[in-house]
C-alpha cells in the first residue's frame, strides 16, 4: 500500500471518528440515554424476529450491512459480566440461529460479532451483540469501518422495509425449526419395533 493512500485512510478515519463522537455527544443525533430502547415494547415489537425466555434477536433500524442484527438479553443488563451463565449460553445458541437465518435470507457466508462493553460508547445502555454478516468475496473492512462510523447519521429503515425483513427472518427461523420438530414428533408418536434374531 502506498504511503499516500495510507495517509489518506488515517486522515479519513480521524475525520470520521471525530464526526462520530460529535454526533454521539450532540443531543440532536443521539438517543435519549435515560430510556432504554431495548426495554421499550414498541421498539421491540417493531424490530424483533426471535424471542425466548432469556434472549431476543432484533433487526437493527440502521444496518451497517444487509443482515445486521442485534442479539440481546431480555433482562436489562448493561455489561457482559452481569450476564448469568444461562444467559451467556443462550445468547450463543441464538447467535447460531441468527447466522443460519441471515445466511438464508441475505445469502451471506460469514460474519463478525461486535460487543462494546463501555457505557460511554454504547448508543443504547443495554448489552447487545452486533451480528454483522458478510457475503463471499466481500473483504472490504474499510467499507464496514466507514459504515460503522456513519451509522448514527444514516437514515433508518422505513416501517415497511423493517416489517418485510422481520417477516423473512421469522420465516427462516421457522424453517430451521420444522425438521427438528418433525423428527421430535415422529420419535414421540411412532411405534418402536425391536427385531430379534430367532435361535
Amino acid at each position: 500500500m502506498s504511503k499516500k493512500l495510507l495517509y489518506l485512510l488515517v486522515a479519513l478515519s480521524c475525520f470520521a471518528g471525530s464526526f462520530y463522537f460529535y454526533a454521539w455527544k450532540n443531543p440532536t443525533y443521539s438517543l435519549d440515554r435515560g430510556a432504554c430502547a431495548f426495554c421499550n415494547t414498541v421498539i421491540l415489537n417493531h424490530q424483533k424476529f426471535y424471542e425466548d425466555e432469556l434472549v431476543l434477536a432484533l433487526y437493527t433500524h440502521k444496518p451497517i450491512l444487509p443482515g445486521h442484527c442485534l442479539v440481546i438479553p431480555k433482562r436489562h443488563v448493561e455489561r457482559f459480566e452481569m450476564l448469568t451463565d444461562e444467559e451467556m449460553l443462550q445468547i450463543g445458541r441464538v447467535i447460531k440461529k441468527v447466522d443460519q437465518a441471515v445466511a438464508q435470507v441475505f445469502q451471506t457466508s460469514s460474519y463478525f460479532l461486535l460487543q462494546k462493553n463501555d457505557l460511554e460508547i454504547q448508543s443504547v445502555p443495554h448489552l447487545h451483540f452486533h451480528y454483522i454478516p458478510r457475503k463471499a468475496g466481500d473483504n472490504s473492512m474499510l467499507k464496514i469501518f466507514l459504515n460503522m462510523l456513519t451509522a448514527n447519521i444514516q437514515k433508518p429503515l422505513s416501517k415497511t422495509e423493517m416489517e418485510e425483513i422481520v417477516e423473512k427472518m421469522k420465516s427462516a427461523l421457522t424453517a430451521q425449526e420444522m425438521p427438528r420438530n418433525l423428527f421430535h414428533h415422529l420419535k414421540m408418536t411412532s411405534p418402536c419395533f425391536v427385531f430379534q434374531n430367532s435361535p
